[in-house]
């Protein structure tokens, strides 16, 4: 069962992969592997089944029915004895090399920020992949098309649950990606401001001055330009800037991605830092407090031991690569063979690549 996290009344949540990489890899599982004797690497599927049917290769038409199939090496042919009709394929996995889905919640059930990431053991490697939250995506929901931003709450009233919802939003990020991510983690504007400040802050070269004020938010972001350390909601606001008082400059979508990946780097130099052990035991009440997931507590040893131990040689980010922007209801359309090169290029977890008819993306 996945760990529960309790609602805050904070308004926005972003940057969902920064939580999740300082405090569960590094945090929690660090202090997990000091005290266990004996961690396994985690279990990754030997195969994975795709089917096929007619040209539909990912069928998220009914959420309930996955992108793709898990099955083992003593159920294979089993799977394999199914309907003619349907053509599989075998796809091996990459040793060592796991897939994650990051997504931040506001205080409701839509997210606010998804991002896509891998974790490569063996040659210690993260690359990290931003989703648009406005990405039009072909889904089961009434209009057939819809941004992703809200496939989470979609799968959740429907009656389904935090599951229901977890499971349309992998399968609305499979037609994007053409593979349905290993394991969730969902966190909350709470953890990074918590974080950022136990780390003592972190140094981070502002652009221009950023200058915004929402009395109905009551918010007020008021930051200088310059190279300066940022507490943790200096941070948060540096994350969530996008709108402008009049006479300051505004940023779009994209450059926000950006301004995300800047903190993502200082955090990572931070924590890189050997005064940060003190910090784990607040560090765990955080993660215990405001992340969701799916990852069982002997497995986030291994990643804990993996980081810790053994660092990483290289963290990678982009976002995901978009055509135009629509501006009817403003979506985001996907580019279909520049997303091809970057997922195969980074995240792709098989043996082999992936091709373009195991996408669905919308033109």
């Amino acid at each position: 069962m996945p760990k529960k996290s309790k609602k805050l009344n904070n308004k926005k949540f972003l940057i969902s992969f920064i939580i999740t990489l300082t405090t569960c890899f590094v945090f929690v599982g660090g202090l997990y592997a000091l005290v266990s004797r004996f961690i396994s690497e985690p279990d990754i599927p030997t195969y994975v089944i795709f089917q096929f049917p007619d040209d539909r290769p990912n069928g998220p038409d009914n959420p309930d029915t996955p992108a793709s199939i898990v099955v083992d090496d003593d159920n294979i042919g089993e799977f394999l004895s199914g309907e003619p009709e349907v053509r599989t394929e075998i796809f091996e996995r990459r040793p060592g090399f796991f897939t994650f889905i990051l997504y931040g919640m506001d205080e409701g059930v839509n997210l606010d920020s998804i991002m896509v990431a891998s974790f490569d053991s063996h040659n210690r490697e993260v690359n990290i992949i931003s989703l648009p939250r406005d990405t039009r995506v072909e889904s089961n929901r009434r209009t057939g098309q819809s941004k992703l931003v809200a496939a989470y709450a979609f799968g959740r009233l429907q009656g389904r649950g935090h599951e229901g919802g977890i499971n349309q939003l992998k399968t609305e990020v499979s037609t994007l990606i053409g593979f349905r991510p290993d394991f969730y983690i969902g966190v909350e504007l709470e953890a990074f401001i918590r974080i950022i400040d136990g780390l003592g802050g972190v140094e981070v070269t502002v652009p221009f001055h950023m200058r915004y004020t929402d009395p109905y938010q009551n918010l007020r972001i008021d930051i200088p330009a310059g190279t300066q350390r940022l507490n943790g909601i200096q941070a948060s606001h540096f994350a969530r800037f996008r709108m402008a008082d009049s006479g300051f400059r505004a940023v779009t979508d994209f450059q926000r991605v950006e301004h995300q990946q800047m903190i993502l780097s200082a955090i990572m130099q931070e924590m890189l830092s050997p005064r940060t052990i003190t910090q784990i035991p607040e560090f765990i009440r955080i993660y215990n407090d405001h992340v969701t997931t799916n990852i069982p507590n002997d497995e986030m040893a291994w990643f804990g031991t993996n980081v810790v131990l053994n660092g990483i040689n290289s963290i990678n980010t982009y976002t995901l690569p978009i055509a135009r922007t629509e501006r009817s209801g403003w979506y985001e359309m996907p580019d279909r063979e520049a997303i091809l090169e970057l997922v195969n290029r980074t995240i792709n977890p098989f043996e082999r690549e992936i091709t373009a008819e195991m996408l669905r993306i919308v033109s």
